[in-house]
């Protein structure tokens, strides 16, 4: 049951919010359009507030939807936190669309605030203050998604649940590699 319910939460993943929501707003691949990306960014550049926040709401929902289940479902929290890698994994390489999907990042923050709210709770304050400092929504939030593992280990959860969300921000963090060159070049130069 455990390891369906895993693999379910994957394909759920890979219910692509901004495909659908193209495909049913101007009935076009998103894929052909702006960025190419399957996310709530590109979306929004396209298709403007409306088309970025159904994208967002649904990724969002996706990764709610996966925690709220494991947890009615009765599963233990590293399971749960398994089925959020699984559904953010669905979300970056979506077996629908050839492996080639979105960043992650709606999908695995509504996974999280479910998951316990009061790490996620520290985590926005964080991305605030980092906001306010750095100007950069991009390296601010990868940089307070960074923080996570360290946030939880703090709050006295076990080492083997640290490592699962080390994973999950590992994924976030390697689906950003070329957003967060582009922008730590920028700051450099």
């Amino acid at each position: 049951m455990t390891y369906l319910y895993i693999l379910a939460s994957y394909f759920i993943g890979t219910i692509m919010t901004a495909y659908v929501v193209m495909k049913f707003m101007k009935g076009e691949d998103i894929r052909k359009l702006g960025s190419g990306n399957v996310g709530a960014r590109n979306a929004g550049r396209l298709l403007g507030k409306k088309g970025f926040l159904l994208t967002a709401l649904g990724d969002v929902l996706k990764g709610l939807f996966v925690v709220a289940g494991a947890k009615y479902l009765g599963f233990s929290f590293e399971i749960q936190i398994l089925s959020l890698i699984a559904v953010v994994v669905g979300h970056i390489w979506p077996i629908t669309l050839k492996f080639k999907g979105g960043k992650g990042i709606a999908t695995a923050a509504g996974g999280l605030v479910l998951l316990a709210y009061q790490p996620f709770l520290v985590f926005a304050g964080i991305f605030l203050l980092l906001l306010a400092i750095l100007r950069s929504f991009t390296i601010a939030g990868m940089t307070a998604f960074f923080t996570m593992p360290f946030i939880y280990w703090f709050m006295d959860y076990s080492i083997r649940e640290c490592i699962l969300i080390f994973i999950v921000i590992a994924l976030l963090l390697f689906a950003h590699r070329d957003n967060l060159k582009e922008k730590l070049g920028k700051k450099i130069n």
